[in-house]
């Protein structure tokens, strides 16, 4: 028997699982691109206001590190520069998420075992789930191409933009393999996972940024903007992304025979005949479980914020005078509001989405503790149900605080240090808490769909990717104003450029409760799994 026996069979069934998923996932990607196209052509009429909101773009060193160089101002080079860094987001993350789905979360709930007593070979579920999302991805691209040649832009950069965005859903897929061999639950692999995104986000937006070229290209976020669409297009790149998802699988395949089924690469420590007194209630034993990952995020945020608030803030007074730059400050901040709090605060803004995704993972720890079977060992004790989710629950709001705190920290700290200013460090650090509401949001999001709908708590992730493209959409004008009501962010006050608004924090404060008891509540009067 081969190695690969049945993959076509595994592959079908995971088109099947996921037959819902794909084509929504793959509809939304393919028109993204084009309807920035559409946004920008209409904003921009003229060669003059592209050039000019090219100008504008790289003066501020925000918009650079949360969406990269602008290398060409047509309509094709600013549509490349919107959608390149949350268009490798969306392709990115969803392709990890589906390869972590079909193998650790496969392994972890039994089915793959299930799967494995037939005539299945030792890399066919593997290689079923990386083809199926190389194939989605590779169809978005092809799609996202055609739909940008009808709109009337160049067919080479069209082509360069849709399959250097599915070469992020390649390169994650193969990333979201690597983490599933390396890690014991679905839940670690997909912090993992994530994390990894982060780092390379972090390293790509620093060295874009910050001028410092050569950093970019240690991250594959900063090799796909490098493509340049529109912008005389650099198709060797994509060799490069395409070796690199081809070692990345390879490290994959190699882990997967080094390992037992349902096991991490490293074999799980055996613990202690009886339990340390730090772990005989359900919240320590939350915390046991969630505090590698709060840990992992609290580093990662605290080095990227103190890189970002010196790269990105340091010395921008007085450097930057264009006349769209400073409208846009002072029609948020007001007169006499400095442009490096407005950069630092949009900074914050963008990063507190990730901090969200966060948020979700942990409140989903909830539902993945129930389906692996663990939560009844718990349950069989004198703990109810509310007592054990609450647990969870709690840890999935106090991580967040934590990481936005550490983070609004050291952005502080990297702007202080750059500028000679400590004095900021606190209403930056209040900035970045600002925003724990809206976080706790979209935890509460996830809590509820957990409790009330648990074969539809993987939506929540839906719902986070659905808002994020809700306001890119809303800054483009898109979308009314009133719609964008619905955004938890958009009701976060900039309070490092003075705005305070303690009513709006109080009401997403108990928007977040509200969800979250609905979860509870739901999840003590259903049955578990």
């Amino acid at each position: 028997m081969s190695a690969l026996t049945g993959a076509g069979t595994l592959a079908r069934l995971v088109l099947r699982r996921d037959r819902l998923i794909l084509p929504l996932w793959g509809l939304l990607a393919a028109v993204y691109p084009s309807a920035i196209a559409g946004s920008t052509a209409k904003l921009y009429p003229t060669t003059e206001a592209l050039q000019s909101t090219a100008r504008a773009a790289m003066a501020n060193p925000s918009q650079v590190a949360m969406r990269g160089i602008v290398f060409d101002s047509s309509v094709g080079g600013l549509t490349a520069w919107t959608v390149g860094s949350s268009g490798a987001m969306l392709l990115g993350l969803v392709s990890m998420l589906l390869v972590i789905r079909h193998t650790r979360v496969d392994e972890e709930s039994g089915r793959r075992e299930l799967v494995g007593a037939g005539v299945v070979g030792r890399h066919a579920p593997l290689t079923a789930v990386l083809a199926v999302v190389f194939a989605a991805n590779l169809l978005i691209a092809v799609l996202m191409s055609l739909v940008l040649m009808s709109g009337g832009l160049p067919a080479g950069g069209s082509l360069a933009l849709g399959l250097s965005l599915a070469a992020a859903g390649w390169t994650f897929a193969a990333v979201g393999a690597v983490v599933a061999q390396a890690t014991e639950g679905a839940a670690a692999a997909r912090g993992l996972g994530v994390g990894v995104f982060v780092l390379f986000f972090l390293i790509r937006a620093v060295g874009d940024a910050g001028g410092a070229d050569w950093l970019s290209w240690l991250s594959p976020l900063g090799w796909t903007l490098r493509v340049r669409p529109f912008a005389g297009e650099r198709w060797w790149i994509l060799v490069l992304l395409l070796v690199l998802v081809a070692l990345l699988a390879a490290v994959a395949y190699a882990l997967s025979v080094r390992r037992d089924l349902a096991a991490g690469l490293l074999p799980p420590r055996l613990g202690p005949a009886t339990a340390a007194p730090g772990l005989r209630t359900p919240l320590a034993l939350a915390w046991r479980l969630h505090r590698g990952q709060v840990l992992a995020w609290s580093v990662g945020f605290g080095a990227g914020g103190l890189a970002l608030g010196g790269a990105v803030t340091g010395g921008l007074d007085g450097q930057i005078d264009a006349p769209e730059i400073m409208d846009m400050v002072t029609g948020v901040g007001g007169q006499g509001a400095r442009p490096v709090d407005f950069f630092l605060n949009f900074l914050l803004s963008m990063l507190a989405w990730i901090v969200a995704a966060y948020g979700i993972m942990s409140a989903l720890r909830l539902r993945a503790e129930e389906t692996a079977g663990r939560a009844d060992l718990v349950l069989v004790t004198p703990v109810s149900r509310a007592r054990w989710a609450l647990s969870h629950l709690l840890i999935a709001a106090a991580g967040p605080a934590v990481v936005l705190a550490v983070l609004g920290t050291a952005a502080g700290l990297g702007y202080g240090l750059s500028s000679g200013d400590l004095g900021r460090l606190p209403q930056v650090c209040a900035g970045a808490l600002a925003y724990l509401p809206a976080v706790w949001v979209m935890t509460g999001i996830a809590a509820a769909l957990a409790g009330l709908l648990p074969r539809l708590a993987m939506a929540s992730w839906g719902v986070w990717v659905a808002f994020i493209l809700l306001d890119i959409f809303g800054l483009l004008g898109q979308v009314d104003e009133a719609f964008l009501q619905i955004i938890p962010f958009v009701h976060v006050p900039w309070v490092v450029l003075g705005q305070t608004s303690a009513a709006s924090l109080l009401a997403l404060t108990a928007v977040a409760a509200a969800l979250t008891a609905l979860g509870v509540i739901g999840l003590r009067r259903r049955d578990l799994a």
